[in-house]
């Protein structure tokens, strides 16, 4: 097809009447991201482990306004802000798109859920779509708090882990080891204190840096041993590890995988209509998401040779493709 019939038919894409009245910041495309979204949660949740944390839709246009975000510590630094709640196999469940005080439209909380934060509420809103309950979730600094690990806990029924920044441990911070401490002692060296009413653990670990977290469902015994890299030996050395760091860092990555996959092969769309990258996002997802149910029937049939992403792709758009 030449360039200027695609860009010729592309110019008729469109997902929302743009005469009808509406206070919603992505009235362009909100059609087809809650279509998307309502697919993602009628699959069967076969795992019991989920990570929450945000993903990037790649822009860099000056036509969003403020709905464009920056975060520093993503590859791709400026685009749209979704808050994805993710398997451990890279599986999207659940998302939500970032647009200031218009994030939670139309969703009502109660007078507990709006004490505990945006960030909180987030968490909360992305836990409600759960079907499988109990579970466990896990969440990093940005939206942990001592008071939603216990709400999540006695309201939903959800078990949680996240680390947690010094200034939201209400008190704990004085009964843990201070870091000078735990550097006497060196690395690998932990504290930790649990509240036996509420059934929270905080446990604060030296690695090269400390990191506190706070736990519903475990502290930090049993102990094992993980490989570091010493700079002053330089060499590998076993470091004693609590076991909630050891749970976090095997559950914690769902949404990077998710976001790995889709950077693998992403769809370019370039275009100066906004809303069209949040589509392309919408379409990766969608792709990727099959991928895993693919895989996941062929593990349940004992089917040893599988697609690699690739060439899933590939199949997937030669039988969409309308002259095929």
């Amino acid at each position: 097809m030449p360039l200027k019939k695609y860009q010729l038919i592309r110019r008729f894409i469109h997902f929302a009447d743009n005469n009808e009245p509406s206070t919603d910041r992505y009235q362009k495309v909100r059609p087809v991201v809650e279509s998307v979204r309502q697919n993602c949660l009628r699959v069967a949740e076969e795992e019991d482990r989920f990570s929450i944390d945000e993903m990037t839709l790649p822009y860099k246009g000056k036509k969003a306004g403020n709905r464009r975000q920056y975060n520093a510590k993503k590859p791709k630094k400026w685009g749209f802000k979704a808050f994805v709640r993710s398997g451990v196999s890279g599986y999207v469940y659940d998302f939500l798109l970032y647009g200031g005080d218009d994030t939670f439209r139309s969703i009502q909380f109660s007078s507990e859920e709006h004490s505990l934060g945006f960030g909180g509420k987030v968490v909360v809103v992305l836990c409600q779509s759960i079907k499988k309950r109990p579970c466990f979730v896990y969440f990093d600094n940005y939206y942990t708090s001592l008071e939603l690990v216990v709400y999540l806990r006695n309201e939903l029924g959800i078990f949680s882990l996240g680390t947690v920044k010094a200034n939201r441990l209400r008190g704990c911070q004085e009964k843990l080891d201070t870091d000078k401490m735990l550097k006497r002692k060196g690395r690998g060296s932990f504290s930790q204190i649990v509240c036996n009413r509420n059934k929270v653990s905080v446990v604060k670990w030296l690695d090269n840096k400390p990191v506190t977290l706070a736990c519903s469902f475990a502290d930090a015994y049993q102990v094992s041993k993980v490989n570091r890299y010493s700079k002053e030996l330089k060499t590998q050395t076993n470091v004693y590890c609590p076991q909630v760091v050891k749970f976090y860092n095997m559950h914690m990555g769902g949404v990077d995988l998710a976001d790995m996959l889709i950077a693998l092969y992403r769809t370019q769309i370039k275009s100066r209509r906004w809303y069209m990258g949040i589509f392309a996002q919408m379409l990766d997802i969608s792709v990727n998401n099959g991928w895993i149910l693919y895989r996941r029937y062929c593990a349940q049939k004992n089917l040893k040779k599988t697609m690699s992403l690739k060439e899933f792709r590939c199949q997937f758009f030669f039988y969409w493709h309308p002259n095929r």
